[in-house]
């Protein structure tokens, strides 16, 4: 069963992810003091700095690299839509990074997922990967289109429901780059053939 992960990202943070040798949490890129295109809500990011992880390796969100169940997450519509404060770029330079959930846990790195929005106090957390088909709203995200409706008010909170990896996600572990325009495709083709020997001949779908 395959199970794709979506880290969204600024094309120009795609040098230090390589180079990092994949994605690093939050806490550990300020210790590092990594220079990076931040897109996301301040005020979110400070909420995510204190919220706690109550199973896995603990800790706070800031301590796992977050993706979402969907490449269409509210997050990237904020951005579409020039709603986030910090950053004005649009979406047009914006990558999906994707990875797989079952390939996490099958090389035993840490992780934790959540039912819906990971900062709202009644998400509930997990470990435990048997538990990812029943606890996440597969149909949601599948769907084209998750607003909140008079009959379901809980729908965009279900649709931001994370999966987290504790500190990185290897490179070896990114299977696809998905990218909104041609030319941004011939610009992430061009950063993994300047990447190439960091890379080593790892293949990376470019969509």
């Amino acid at each position: 069963m395959s199970t794709p992960i979506y880290h969204i990202t600024h094309i120009d943070n795609l040098t230090s992810i390589i180079t990092s040798g994949g994605l690093i949490a939050n806490s550990r890129l300020k210790i590092q003091q990594t220079n990076y295109l931040d897109i996301a809500h301040g005020h979110i990011q400070d909420r995510r700095a204190t919220t706690k992880v109550p199973c896995s390796a603990g800790g706070y969100l800031h301590d796992y690299v977050p993706f979402y169940f969907a490449p269409r997450s509210p997050m990237l519509y904020a951005i579409h839509k020039q709603n986030v404060d910090s950053y004005s770029g649009g979406q047009q330079p914006i990558i999906h990074l994707v990875s797989e959930a079952y390939t996490i846990n099958s090389l035993k790195l840490k992780f934790a997922f959540t039912d819906g929005h990971p900062i709202m106090a009644y998400s509930e957390f997990y470990d435990d990967i048997s538990d990812l088909q029943s606890v996440i709203d597969w149909e949601l995200m599948k769907s084209k289109y998750w607003a909140n409706t008079p009959d379901d008010p809980n729908r965009k909170w279900r649709r931001q429901a994370e999966f987290l990896v504790y500190e990185n996600c290897p490179w070896s572990l990114i299977q696809e780059i998905g990218v909104i325009t041609e030319m941004l495709n011939v610009v992430t083709k061009l950063y993994i053939f300047k990447y190439s020997s960091i890379i080593k001949g790892k293949n990376v779908n470019i969509s």
